[in-house]
């Protein structure tokens, strides 16, 4: 994987989508999640069963709020106050689907992976699969005002019982719900 490919994916995803510049670098550490981020989440499953439930690497997505609220008033052109909250987990799951597409360039055989659906997470959640597998990308903003992040994981190590949930289970981020 090259990073600059992949980091310039996102960029262009990004305005895109927001009609703003945001460029992404390759980062060390994930951001410190604030009270009023959105998290987001889409599994990557393997399809060798023909069942999507078996996901072997997340796709993670936090937003900041301003970034948030941009994003969807750009999506569905409307003015900030316009928007309500459903718009904007809309338009943050639909950027962690784009953004996910862009992130399989990091894993190393796609031929027989499948895209699942993208959720929003609880902040605890969030943090809880950020912090249990092993990092194969992590990209942020460049530009310390916004608050982007968007990171793949792989979850083989996740399912512990540090985890808050099975994955192949309701509400456990299958790509079947």
């Amino acid at each position: 994987m090259q990073a600059t490919v992949v980091a310039t994916k996102l960029t262009d995803v990004w305005a895109g989508l927001s009609g703003k510049t945001c460029p992404f670098v390759a980062a060390p550490c994930l951001p410190s999640l604030r009270p009023d981020d959105a998290c987001f989440s889409l599994p990557i499953a393997d399809c060798i069963t023909g069942f999507s439930s078996h996901p072997h690497a997340l796709v993670l997505l936090m937003l900041g709020a301003a970034d948030a609220q941009a994003l969807a008033a750009a999506m569905f052109g409307l003015p900030r106050e316009q928007l309500q909250a459903a718009d904007v987990q809309d338009a943050g799951m639909e950027l962690c689907n784009i953004l996910s597409a862009c992130l399989l360039q990091c894993l190393e055989d796609t031929s027989l992976t499948s895209l699942g659906l993208p959720e929003m997470l609880s902040q605890p959640q969030w943090q809880a699969f950020s912090h249990a597998g092993e990092t194969r990308a992590l990209f942020v903003s460049a530009d310390q005002a916004q608050r982007l992040a968007v990171m793949l994981t792989d979850i083989h190590a996740q399912r512990d019982d540090s985890m808050t949930g099975d994955l192949s289970q309701p509400g456990g981020l299958s790509s079947e719900n």
